[in-house]
Protein backbone atom coordinates (compact mmCIF):
# COMPACT_ATOMS: atom_id res chain seq x y z
CA UNK A 1 0.00 0.00 0.00
CA UNK A 2 2.83 2.39 0.85
CA UNK A 3 4.46 1.74 -2.53
CA UNK A 4 1.22 2.61 -4.38
CA UNK A 5 0.78 5.89 -2.54
CA UNK A 6 4.42 6.74 -3.24
CA UNK A 7 3.91 6.12 -6.97
CA UNK A 8 0.77 8.26 -6.93
CA UNK A 9 2.60 11.08 -5.15
CA UNK A 10 5.38 10.92 -7.78
CA UNK A 11 2.80 10.96 -10.57
CA UNK A 12 1.02 14.03 -9.14
CA UNK A 13 4.32 15.80 -8.48
CA UNK A 14 5.40 15.28 -12.10
CA UNK A 15 2.14 16.78 -13.37
CA UNK A 16 2.33 19.77 -11.02
CA UNK A 17 5.93 20.29 -12.12
CA UNK A 18 4.82 20.24 -15.77
CA UNK A 19 2.13 22.88 -15.21
CA UNK A 20 4.42 25.02 -13.08
CA UNK A 21 7.05 24.88 -15.80
CA UNK A 22 4.43 25.83 -18.40
CA UNK A 23 3.26 28.83 -16.36
CA UNK A 24 6.81 30.00 -15.68
CA UNK A 25 7.95 29.65 -19.27
CA UNK A 26 4.77 31.35 -20.53
CA UNK A 27 5.29 34.34 -18.27
CA UNK A 28 8.98 34.56 -19.10
CA UNK A 29 8.45 34.34 -22.86
CA UNK A 30 5.63 36.87 -22.72
CA UNK A 31 7.86 39.36 -20.96
CA UNK A 32 10.92 38.63 -23.12
CA UNK A 33 8.93 39.19 -26.31
CA UNK A 34 7.55 42.53 -25.17
CA UNK A 35 4.08 41.70 -23.88
CA UNK A 36 3.27 43.89 -20.91
CA UNK A 37 1.14 43.49 -17.80
CA UNK A 38 -2.32 42.22 -18.63
CA UNK A 39 -1.26 40.73 -21.97
CA UNK A 40 1.53 38.71 -20.33
CA UNK A 41 -0.90 37.51 -17.66
CA UNK A 42 -3.54 36.67 -20.29
CA UNK A 43 -0.94 34.78 -22.33
CA UNK A 44 0.02 32.73 -19.27
CA UNK A 45 -3.62 32.10 -18.38
CA UNK A 46 -4.38 31.03 -21.96
CA UNK A 47 -1.61 28.45 -21.91
CA UNK A 48 -2.68 26.70 -18.69
CA UNK A 49 -5.88 25.00 -19.92
CA UNK A 50 -4.08 24.08 -23.13
CA UNK A 51 -1.37 22.55 -20.93
CA UNK A 52 -3.97 20.47 -19.09
CA UNK A 53 -5.28 19.16 -22.40
CA UNK A 54 -1.70 18.47 -23.44
CA UNK A 55 -1.20 16.39 -20.28
CA UNK A 56 -4.33 14.38 -21.04
CA UNK A 57 -3.13 13.79 -24.61
CA UNK A 58 0.31 12.72 -23.41
CA UNK A 59 -1.34 10.32 -20.98
CA UNK A 60 -3.37 8.80 -23.79
CA UNK A 61 -0.21 8.38 -25.89
CA UNK A 62 1.82 6.73 -23.11
CA UNK A 63 0.91 3.08 -23.88
CA UNK A 64 1.88 3.44 -27.56
CA UNK A 65 5.18 2.42 -29.12
CA UNK A 66 7.95 5.03 -29.07
CA UNK A 67 7.64 6.08 -32.72
CA UNK A 68 3.90 6.66 -32.35
CA UNK A 69 4.38 8.58 -29.10
CA UNK A 70 6.99 10.78 -30.78
CA UNK A 71 4.66 11.53 -33.69
CA UNK A 72 1.67 12.07 -31.39
CA UNK A 73 3.65 14.33 -29.05
CA UNK A 74 4.85 16.43 -31.97
CA UNK A 75 1.29 16.77 -33.26
CA UNK A 76 -0.02 17.62 -29.78
CA UNK A 77 2.59 20.33 -29.24
CA UNK A 78 2.04 21.80 -32.70
CA UNK A 79 -1.73 21.70 -32.23
CA UNK A 80 -1.43 23.36 -28.83
CA UNK A 81 0.72 26.17 -30.25
CA UNK A 82 -1.66 26.73 -33.16
CA UNK A 83 -4.64 26.73 -30.79
CA UNK A 84 -3.04 29.36 -28.57
CA UNK A 85 -2.25 31.52 -31.60
CA UNK A 86 -5.80 31.13 -32.88
CA UNK A 87 -7.37 31.99 -29.54
CA UNK A 88 -5.01 34.88 -28.87
CA UNK A 89 -5.56 36.48 -32.27
CA UNK A 90 -3.60 39.66 -32.94
CA UNK A 91 -2.18 40.34 -29.48
CA UNK A 92 -0.20 37.09 -29.30
CA UNK A 93 3.45 37.20 -30.33
CA UNK A 94 4.03 34.05 -32.43
CA UNK A 95 7.66 33.70 -31.38
CA UNK A 96 6.57 33.54 -27.73
CA UNK A 97 4.11 30.75 -28.52
CA UNK A 98 6.63 28.68 -30.48
CA UNK A 99 9.29 29.17 -27.80
CA UNK A 100 6.88 28.06 -25.07
CA UNK A 101 5.82 24.90 -26.86
CA UNK A 102 9.36 24.16 -28.03
CA UNK A 103 10.47 24.31 -24.40
CA UNK A 104 7.49 22.16 -23.43
CA UNK A 105 8.72 19.56 -25.93
CA UNK A 106 12.11 19.61 -24.22
CA UNK A 107 10.37 19.20 -20.86
CA UNK A 108 8.42 16.18 -22.16
CA UNK A 109 11.69 14.62 -23.35
CA UNK A 110 13.35 15.40 -20.02
CA UNK A 111 10.52 13.79 -18.06
CA UNK A 112 10.63 10.71 -20.30
CA UNK A 113 14.38 10.46 -19.70
CA UNK A 114 13.92 10.87 -15.95
CA UNK A 115 11.28 8.12 -15.93
CA UNK A 116 13.61 5.76 -17.81
CA UNK A 117 16.42 6.47 -15.35
CA UNK A 118 14.06 5.87 -12.43
CA UNK A 119 13.00 2.52 -13.91
CA UNK A 120 16.60 1.52 -14.63
CA UNK A 121 17.70 2.12 -11.03
CA UNK A 122 14.95 0.01 -9.50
Amino acid sequence: MHHTSEKMADFIADRIEFLTFLASVSALMALLTGMEGERALAFTALNLPIGLLLLVGLGLLSPLAFHWRLLGTTLLLTGAALTVMGLGASWITPIAVWCVYGLMGLEVMWQARANQLRLATR
